[in-house]
């Protein structure tokens, strides 16, 4: 299914992550005395803190564990702070999760994701007075915007849904990379600021994941529209590390699965546009890791 809705990858990802890191290598079994989540970084701190501090919150309440959200500053860190140990769950996209699995191989284990991860979209968007219109295909857009002198930004580079993504669906249908098309192709590091920047008049389109496009304001979503809908996708999940033992992963995964049943988790999943948590197995994101142990271009 995944193989389905990859492109095609004459290009491909430069790591950030060697795949010849080794893994990390188990501890024995241990319930932990506290849990710490973290998470990418794809919205502003003051966001991140509030509603996965509530996630935390649901969490120590379900299990008895104390549980607390560590706010760090670029995805990197999300994955080192699992891969060492000084994190027991994290917050990843899709490629993030291959990057992990990458360093800890079977150390891995994918808790649980999003209904909304197993579809998931991404959406093109451009400033309102740029005057670039709706497009049927990314083929159209390229045609569109050539020698035009428009400007493009991508969120981080080491995101799925507003890097990995819309550049693989821009390569596979226009059969051209952005920078062959674009004056410019940079990189504003969060799905927000991608907005942001676009529409403010920074840059002329840009990609990003559809949740924060959807909560942002009206008034921020009419000066930035969309102009293309991508197609589906597998994109985040929690993950954590096995050594945690099975008794307390369950008691993770049946908290995460119950998050609608309290206020706190409500309040999140309203956050993360999502009804609700559900089953995943990190087999839905191997087509992610065999796509990074390709080798590849994300770009300059």
């Amino acid at each position: 299914m995944f193989y389905k809705l990859l492109p095609t990858f004459a290009l491909a990802l430069a790591l950030a992550f060697s795949p010849f890191i080794a893994p990390v290598v188990a501890n024995a079994s241990q319930a932990p005395d506290k849990i710490t989540i973290v998470a990418i970084p794809d919205d502003s701190a003051d966001n991140m803190r509030q509603f996965f501090g509530l996630i935390a919150r649901h969490i120590e309440d379900a299990t008895g564990i104390p549980t607390e959200y560590v706010h760090v500053e670029n995805y990197a860190a999300t994955v080192t702070a699992l891969a060492t140990g000084r994190a027991q769950l994290a917050w990843f996209g899709a490629v993030t999760t291959a990057q992990a699995y990458l360093m800890m191989g079977d150390e891995l284990e994918v808790v649980a994701a999003r209904d909304i991860d197993k579809e998931f979209i991404s959406y093109f968007i451009a400033n309102a007075d740029a005057g670039i219109p709706p497009v049927n295909d990314l083929a159209e857009l390229a045609e569109l915007v050539q020698g035009k002198n428009r400007t493009f930004t991508f969120g981080s580079k080491s995101s799925t849904s507003s890097h990995l993504m819309p550049r693989s669906f821009f390569a596979d249908q226009s059969g051209q990379r952005p920078e062959q098309v674009f004056r410019t192709v940079a990189y504003s590091g969060s799905h927000d600021v991608v907005l942001q920047k676009v529409a403010n008049g920074e840059f002329h389109l840009g990609a990003l994941g559809q949740p924060p496009y959807d909560r942002a304001s009206d008034e921020l979503k009419a000066k930035a529209p969309i102009i293309y809908t991508t197609p589906k996708f597998t994109n985040y999940c929690f993950a954590t590390r096995k050594s945690l033992g099975q008794e307390t992963i369950d008691q993770i995964h049946a908290a995460l699965l119950g998050l609608h049943e309290s206020d706190e988790g409500r309040q999140a999943l309203d956050y993360l546009k999502s009804e609700g948590f559900v089953d995943a197995d990190m087999s839905e994101w191997m087509g992610y890791v065999e796509l990074l142990k390709s080798g590849v271009d994300i770009g300059n």
